[in-house]
């Protein structure tokens, strides 16, 4: 009652202030002064009793306006302690949304948050962590990342100087960041000091674990090992770490492209870890997506984790080469000389050879110096196993005979596979060497069959064409200009091989500066071509080896003869980022929701860039569902378009710029769900129980399931510098006094007779 009269609860230890200005409370006392002398004028004589209580109510109703008037504050609390605050920090970390028992463990930690108030009472502040420390209780339970060590330093940092009755830490204790680390090498002795360094903290510490790890089911591929390469042909061994229940034994599975390709059987050590190792040989140059697997329990608490796929970038180690000429010559031996002294080339040669004519002589074998020509095992079972093959002026018939197209269609099955095929001239090659109607002819740069000479015999030195200006293989200078002015000061060649033309989808790089083909356009000396996922080239003579010579006679070394071999030999057995159409992801392996950039190059058989040229990506998800979309490249013949993959597993991009096979590329990135969260969900009471030990006596550690009984130092208090204000102008008990004291007066005042 006195408090609504007062117009709220009044402290004892506050004080009374004056809102209104100075000069308003004197002009309302001259005001008062002058109402109260007016209020006792008039009225009959006599009646002094009645007189002088009329002045009293008057005085008194006229001091209660005033006081209204005045602005009469109570203010207090200036300086004035409450109990301290109790801070909880919650792990919002995505392992904290495992389930066991049906029930997740963010589900628990909001039930002991609750269960904490109940038994510390209020204030009680709530905080959530994962890599950083927020204020409130967690929305949900999905941090990538959880580092208690990290979040118990800011609080402390926030709280600098601050007492509090306590601090509990809610947890499942699958800490990423570094304490942990750091108190397990205490524990193991390794870094006793590690003791000292957690952050101090201005309360005493309750430490609550959730989860248990004898409720936990999880089997997970943690990591494998690959190196992020392989060579090509070389066997390479993937090694996978697993984590699963101590003892179990599960199948591990390696697969590609969807097909399991090896499987073995591992059983879990007493720490619940195990290894698998698989040995592929890689036979293809390029990206290739592979995914170990583990089956998926019913009870699995993470099933994302029990699959993680790894892309794999094959590349050459050297590259192999299957040189085969008609007959020794100066051309069979430089090259030869190149691809001998060069590391990365493992050259297979074959120049003097017995022909089925030779089989027949009464000669006997060890008494001949020709040596034997596997051509039918080389061209059936070891033709895959090269990289390059050379056919240097050599003649088929002799020694194929009767499996003439047999092995032809062999080799040119090669080249559309993605094998690489090189064919220089001489009087045993192209037309001379009756390549025409037989199965290798549609994969070279040149068509076939003359009917009229086969041969340009004059002595002649080739043009660069602009397309050869451009293009890798025949670059020899640093420049075009460069490359342009070297080719013009190399020697004449003493001739070529005459061909109809080149063939549809090939490129002349060189051409004889006066000779034509049937179709009337200079005669190719030079030629490439794309087909397939191989390559060809066809080079009309039989003298670049006077490429050395000449370079050497003017002091300038042998460096055109090398720079044209060695761009050959890049050229033709490319890997599929140096092709007319490349697309390459930004990233090989990304986790699921991040950007990867998908950039497609497209050049024309010259390998200009094209610009302008239409484009289809079609992306292709590890569910087979696939979106395409059409594009156009820039200036610089590139175009990029952002993909952001939402589900776990290989995912194919593959560009079309055209209507050959040329025109198509293809690449993979794999996609993992690999929340580091996620990959290890096992709770650590152990780590808890060390963290709580680490404070001492000011720390208490409460296991999984045990009721919370926190710390608390009731002592804790806390000053509060903020003042509360009760306003008396506007109180009931002002206008009571007023008004009460006002009809009193007025009715003294009649009864006296005055008006």
């Amino acid at each position: 009652m006195i408090a609504w009269l007062l117009g709220g609860p009044l402290g004892g230890e506050g004080q009374l202030l004056w809102s209104a200005p100075v000069w308003l409370i004197a002009a309302a006392a001259v005001a008062i002064l002058a109402g109260w002398g007016l209020a006792l004028r008039g009225g009959p004589p006599g009646a002094r009793g009645l007189r002088v209580a009329e002045a009293l109510a008057w005085a008194l109703a006229l001091l209660a306006l005033g006081a209204g008037l005045a602005g009469p504050r109570w203010v207090e609390g200036a300086g004035r302690e409450e109990p301290a605050r109790y801070l909880v920090l919650v792990d919002q970390s995505a392992s904290m949304g495992v389930r066991e028992g049906g029930v997740s463990r963010g589900e628990r930690a909001r039930a002991l948050v609750d269960a904490v108030r109940a038994e510390v009472g209020e204030p009680v502040d709530v905080f959530s962590f994962d890599e950083q420390l927020r204020p409130g209780e967690p929305a949900a339970f999905d941090g990538r990342g959880t580092d208690l060590g990290l979040a118990l330093a800011a609080l402390s940092d926030r709280h600098l100087g601050v007492a509090l009755r306590g601090v509990a830490v809610i947890t499942d204790g699958a800490d990423r960041g570094g304490l942990r680390a750091s108190l397990s090498a205490a524990a193991g002795g390794q870094d006793p000091a590690a003791v000292g360094a957690v952050p101090p903290l201005p309360g005493p510490l309750t430490v609550l674990a959730v989860g248990a790890p004898q409720a936990l089911t999880d089997t997970a591929v943690d990591e494998v090992y690959s190196g992020g390469f392989a060579f090509l042909r070389t066997p390479l061994v993937l090694r996978a770490r697993l984590r699963g229940a101590p003892g179990a034994a599960v199948p591990v599975r390696l697969s590609r492209d969807g097909q399991v390709i090896d499987e073995q059987q591992v059983r879990f050590d007493e720490a619940g870890l195990a290894e698998a190792r698989f040995t592929i040989t890689p036979r293809e140059v390029g990206r290739f997506a592979w995914e170990v697997s583990t089956p998926v329990d019913p009870r699995d608490a993470v099933p994302g984790n029990n699959t993680l796929p790894v892309v794999l970038r094959v590349v050459r180690d050297r590259t192999r080469v299957l040189q085969v000429s008609g007959s020794p010559s100066y051309d069979q031996k430089f090259l030869r000389l190149f691809l001998k002294e060069d590391p990365s080339v493992d050259l297979v040669s074959f120049f003097i050879l017995r022909t089925h004519e030779d089989m027949g002589s009464p000669w006997r074998p060890h008494e001949m110096s020709l040596i034997e020509f596997p051509y039918e095992r080389l061209f059936t079972e070891e033709l895959e196993s090269f990289d390059l093959v050379i056919l240097q002026n050599f003649n088929h018939g002799p020694y194929f005979t009767y499996a003439s197209d047999q092995l032809l269609g062999n080799l040119a099955e090669y080249v559309e596979a993605g094998g690489a095929l090189a064919m220089t001239g001489g009087d045993r090659s192209f037309d001379l060497g009756e390549y025409q109607g037989t199965p290798l002819e549609p994969v070279l740069p040149v068509k076939l069959g003359l009917s009229g000479p086969k041969v340009e015999e004059d002595p002649f030195r080739p043009e660069l064409t602009a397309a050869g200006q451009a293009h890798p293989l025949a670059r020899l200078g640093a420049s075009e200009a460069e490359t342009a002015e070297v080719w013009s000061r190399l020697p004449l060649l003493d001739g070529a091989n005459r061909s109809r033309g080149l063939a549809p989808g090939a490129a002349a790089l060189l051409t004889h500066p006066t000779a034509r083909a049937e179709d009337g356009s200079p005669l190719p000396i030079l030629a490439v071509r794309e087909l397939g996922e191989g390559r060809t080239m066809a080079l009309a003579v039989d003298a670049s080896w006077r490429w050395s010579f000449s370079e050497a006679a003017e002091g300038r070394g042998n460096q055109a003869y090398l720079r044209f071999w060695k761009n050959s030999l890049r050229w033709l057995v490319a890997d599929p980022e140096d092709r007319r159409v490349v697309v390459t992801p930004s990233r090989e392996n990304v986790l699921r929701g991040d950007e990867v950039r998908v950039v497609v190059r497209v050049r024309d058989a010259a390998y200009a860039p094209v610009p302008g040229a239409a484009v289809t990506l079609v992306v292709q998800g590890p569910g087979g569902e696939s979106t395409a979309v059409d594009l156009l490249t820039s200036a610089d013949g590139s175009v990029e378009h952002p993909v952001r993959p939402e589900a776990q597993g290989a995912w194919r991009v593959e560009a079309q710029a055209g209507p050959l096979a040329a025109d198509r590329a293809r690449s993979v990135f794999a996609v993992s769900d690999r929340d580091p969260e996620l990959i290890d969900v096992v709770p650590d009471p152990a780590f808890l129980e060390r963290l709580a030990a680490a404070y001492g006596d000011r720390a208490r550690f409460i296991p999984d399931g045990d009721s919370p009984r926190p710390l608390v130092n009731p002592e804790a208090r806390r000053s509060v510098s903020a003042q509360r204000e009760t306003s008396l102008a506007s109180s009931p008990l002002i206008a009571l006094v007023f008004g009460l004291s006002a009809t009193v007066a007025w009715g003294l005042r009649r009864r006296r007779g005055a008006r």
